[in-house]
């Protein structure tokens, strides 16, 4: 209704329940806008959370696959020629590559190397053999546990036969 000077106003009861409508609505919002205030940044912790988790899980089974390539690697070197072994490691993910070796030609050396991709760069996981290896497990980038073979040869070899070490024995480690 409208307003005249002098006179008292009267709401209709269309116009009051709009305005109730409205507040309702308002409260609503704010509330709603409220709740996703504290939303984010909870779910923005649980995301770094759980992205340093997968990190931390990654360089964890690097950690251990490269224990288990070199004590593989020792155990078949101490027992010499011809002795094999084959074993099953799990690649982990964010790995980069694998360096068995030396990275320098003719890639022969008593280093393991995982290089896993971090938040903070690549990150090295060395395992340092007693003997000399060689190998290649370029072919291993995806995650998963993949079966590996380790041969103790008396002229170092790649994996696929050729001798890059006359009269140097290694233990050459491949995929089985």
């Amino acid at each position: 209704m409208r307003r005249n000077k002098g006179q008292a106003s009267i709401d209709s009861p269309s116009a009051k329940a709009r305005r109730l409508l409205g507040q309702a609505s308002m409260e609503l919002l704010i509330t709603l806008a409220f709740a996703l205030v504290m939303l984010i940044p909870i779910t923005i912790l649980v995301y770094l959370q759980t992205s340093s988790g997968s990190e931390q899980l990654a360089i964890d089974q690097a950690q251990q696959s490269a224990a288990r390539l070199k004590n593989i690697a020792d155990t078949v070197a101490a027992q010499g020629p011809p002795a094999k072994a084959t074993i099953s490691i799990v690649i982990p993910q964010r790995l980069n590559s694998i360096t068995i070796g030396s990275a320098s030609a003719p890639g022969i050396g008593r280093e393991i190397i995982f290089h896993v991709a971090t938040s903070a760069g690549d990150t090295e996981i060395v395992a340092t053999t007693l003997y000399n290896v060689t190998g290649d497990l370029s072919n291993y980038t995806k995650a998963g546990t993949y079966p590996i073979y380790a041969e103790a040869v008396d002229d170092c070899r790649t994996c696929d036969g050729n001798i890059i070490g006359p009269g140097l024995p290694c233990v050459v480690i491949c995929p089985a």
